[in-house]
């Protein structure tokens, strides 16, 4: 508004509303980090389809070409001809990435921590070096110091923050805000889980974790190599942000014409991001069709899934009816902190959590009075009024499913004074009926009926 007017006349005034609606961030893009054949190391890349994984990730190798006689073919000038032949799918990233997209991933983001054929770290052949050695002994000339590859999967995956363009591993995530899951497909390395529940737990992101291919493999974390020491496992990698998933899932390579075993996280990334698109993010991933799966590295029965599922183990079950699912919906810390149990609660926090964080930073600097209050009150407050709405909150009406606070009350004037605007948000968040319970008793035959018959003949009271 203008402070005055000096020249008469008709003047126009856009007025702010005040209303900044909060829109909810993405809560099904994943961020895949992994082996790779090619493509450029360390950069987050963004992934929308099966074929740009490949393009990017994969690529060709240049072959002879073979005509239908089983003969090289070849030019006028008796050149053989070469023909561009799709590499087949070798790296654990490979086989999630296809999985993610067919159980309805949408969009992802991949980062290469190493190239499988070798370009990206040196290759040394130490049987060559040590030949070469003796023969330089036996001549008394002192052998050059062979070059020896320092790659490690570990700590290529747990990587550097060296700052923007200079980040490697994980931590070239930081620079992706819409990640909102996070998975190292087959990587069942302790130190590489820890590492990703650390990054999780900090940007909340929500993670899925693989359970080793073997139980002989319990043993790297000091459990026993059976079910007992599989249920011991969420405890090690215990985090309101993250799921733990087994057994892995067999699938049929069309190169290698048999079955292979295939770690659930891609498989699971996928069904997330499904359930999210269909049902809302509110729904636990659970009860739902692994796609691509022909078997199961392990069949659990509902006995020995029992100890699994208390202890935050979500398996994957092969059933006569209904085929293979997903059969358990909890985070690795549900037996410690049952507030967060299941991962759909934890999930709706953290997108609320994000959303009002991006919805209300237009308020930064603006005045600090009972006006802003209002207006981030009603911001609030419509953006659950939505959430409420698509079913993912509790309640007979919405004052039942939700709070938000933001009045003197909270904001005293000494918070005032240092800057400080205070707004609680309360939201009760569905749970899935994991247990269905049917009490059925035997019923005396004709008594129901009977007691039916004399209410219906009773004279009604005047």
């Amino acid at each position: 508004m203008a402070v005055e007017y000096y020249t008469p006349g008709v003047y126009v005034e856009e007025v702010s509303s005040g209303s900044k609606a909060v829109t909810a961030v993405p809560t099904s893009i994943v961020g895949f980090i992994g082996e790779t054949k090619i493509g450029t190391p360390n950069q987050a890349t963004l992934i929308t389809t099966w074929a740009d994984y490949f393009d990017n990730f994969v690529g060709y190798t240049k072959k002879d070409k073979i005509n239908p006689r089983g003969t090289v073919v070849k030019d006028e000038n008796g050149n053989v001809v070469k023909e561009a032949v799709p590499n087949p799918k070798t790296t654990d990233l490979d086989w999630a990435i296809y999985a993610f997209f067919a159980n309805g991933g949408s969009k992802c983001y991949v980062t290469g921590i190493k190239n499988a054929s070798g370009s990206f770290v040196d290759v040394v052949d130490t049987k060559k070096d040590k030949d070469k050695e003796k023969d330089a002994k036996a001549n008394k000339v002192v052998p050059p110091v062979a070059k020896k590859s320092n790659f490690n999967l570990v700590s290529a995956i747990i990587g550097n923050d060296g700052g923007p363009g200079k980040r490697t591993g994980i931590n070239c995530f930081k620079e992706i805000d819409e990640v909102a899951i996070l998975c190292a497909p087959g990587v069942t390395d302790s130190a590489v889980q820890q590492e990703i529940l650390s990054y999780c737990e900090i940007f909340n992101i929500f993670a899925i974790l693989d359970a080793p291919e073997s139980l002989d493999d319990l043993k790297k974390y000091g459990l026993s190599s059976d079910l007992n020491g599989l249920s011991q496992l969420s405890a090690k990698c215990a985090s309101k942000q993250a799921a733990l998933y087994f057994p892995w899932v067999n699938v049929y390579d069309a190169e290698a014409k048999e079955d292979i075993a295939v770690a659930p996280s891609g498989f699971i990334a996928g069904i997330y991001s499904r359930v999210d698109s269909v049902r809302g993010v509110y729904k636990a991933p659970a009860n739902e069709p692994v796609r691509l799966a022909k078997s199961l590295a392990y069949s659990l029965s509902d006995k020995e899934q029992e100890t699994l599922n208390q202890k935050g183990v979500n398996c994957i079950r092969d059933f006569s009816d209904m085929g293979i699912r997903v059969w358990g919906a909890r985070t690795t810390i549900c037996d410690i902190d049952p507030e967060w149990r299941y991962i759909n609660v934890r999930r709706v926090f953290n997108m609320v959590e994000k959303s009002v964080k991006n919805g209300s930073k237009w308020a930064v600097f603006e005045p600090n009075d009972s006006f802003l209050w209002i207006k981030l009150k009603r911001n609030i407050t419509s953006f659950l009024t939505r959430i409420y709405n698509s079913g993912a909150l509790a309640g007979a009406n919405a004052n039942e499913a939700f709070f938000v606070k933001c009045d003197a009350s909270n904001n005293p004037q000494e918070n005032i004074d240092a800057g400080i605007v205070t707004i609680e948000v309360g939201i009760a968040v569905v749970k899935p009926a994991e247990f269905i319970v049917f009490k059925i008793s035997q019923k005396d035959p004709g008594a129901d009926d009977a007691e039916a018959e004399g209410a219906e003949e009773a004279p009604a009271e005047e």
